[in-house]
């Protein structure tokens, strides 16, 4: 019999990549990556250079830092640098070589793209051809997904406070059980599917 062969997921950069990456990246000069104790200095002086030094023996980056990171790139223009690629080597990542795009041209594409999801889902969700919106069913997956959007966007540092009160007011008119801003999951927690019910839904 051949052996079984486990699922592949997706491929996942280890610490030390992803920490050569990032010395790379936030170097001011081509070809040249910084050193532990110059990206010390770059992330404010929040971290020591020892600390740096047992980040590739870690599985992960410590959660405060690569929040950090995530902020101190954006100050600096330096794309593809997620919460997500940094804690757990997730998606695509920044890529070496990369060069700082000027924040202002940052900040017009980040609303244009706010501006498209929102024109999108306006569009989709105006769909109502066969009545779906009186199927609980429908509402309650509007409702956790939405949740589910909120929370991750929480973590990332989006306020997500109207998000968190419109979903709310849905869930209780449904019956779902609702949690405050104040009480959203920590950092590690995305999670948001719904409780397990006696019915299995």
């Amino acid at each position: 019999m051949s052996p079984v062969k486990p699922e592949t997921g997706p491929k996942r950069v280890p610490v030390a990549d992803r920490l050569a990456l990032l010395l790379d990246v936030f170097s001011p000069w081509d070809g040249i990556s910084l050193s532990y104790r110059q990206f010390a200095a770059a992330l404010g002086g929040a971290v020591t250079e020892a600390a740096i030094k047992k980040w590739p023996h870690r599985e992960k980056f410590p959660a405060d830092v690569a929040r950090l990171i995530v902020t101190r790139a954006k100050e600096l223009g330096i794309p593809d640098v997620t919460l997500e690629w940094v804690l757990w080597g997730e998606g695509l990542g920044p890529k070496k070589g990369t060069k700082k795009v000027p924040q202002q041209a940052q900040q017009h594409e980040h609303q244009e793209l706010a501006a498209s999801i929102s024109e999108a889902l306006r569009t989709d969700l105006a769909h109502n051809e066969f009545g779906q919106w009186s199927s609980v069913e429908v509402q309650r997956t509007l409702v956790w997904s939405l949740k589910d959007l909120a929370r991750r966007l929480w973590v990332l540092r989006f306020p997500m406070s109207e998000t968190f009160k419109l979903t709310d007011e849905w869930g209780t008119k449904i019956g779902l059980p609702s949690r405050s801003l104040a009480s959203a999951p920590g950092p590690d927690d995305f999670s948001a599917a719904p409780p397990a019910t006696p019915q299995g839904r």
